[in-house]
């Protein structure tokens, strides 16, 4: 399966699902025009991936964000992206997300936190900061 690569631009993340090594990493500012558009080509791949991997012997994926900044609209759609990949727990395989933030940014690190928390969620998760 080939991987998910969406190059960053001024408004969106860079995407970068690698299915041979199963990091699934978004990186950047999230607030593009279409957001839906933009959140429903991973919400795609996602679904193709797990088709592609449910009668493989389960395995770690590893989900690293890494948002400078992440409007409200983005936010409805990595939530509808983490309760897909938090479904793949049902074929055994074991998730799980890294949230980077910048150390000064309390908002963030709680965006995250409270992301993670939720019951439709509940994926193990690292808050790393960074400066």
């Amino acid at each position: 399966m080939k991987a998910l690569r969406i190059e960053a631009e001024i408004d969106s993340p860079e995407i970068y699902f690698n299915p041979d090594t199963k990091v699934f990493s978004i990186s950047g500012i999230s607030h593009p025009e279409n957001a839906k558009e933009f959140y429903q080509q991973i919400l795609d791949w996602l679904d193709e991936y797990y088709e592609f991997i449910k009668n493989q012997e389960p395995s770690k994926i590893i989900v690293d964000l890494n948002f400078r900044y992440i409007n409200s609209t983005s936010y409805k759609y990595l939530r509808d992206v983490l309760r897909k990949i938090s479904s793949f727990r049902s074929a055994n395989f074991e998730v799980e997300v890294i949230w980077n933030y910048h150390e000064e940014d309390e908002e963030l690190l709680h965006e995250g936190v409270v992301l993670f928390e939720l019951p439709d969620i509940n994926l193990p998760y690292k808050c790393i900061p960074y400066n």
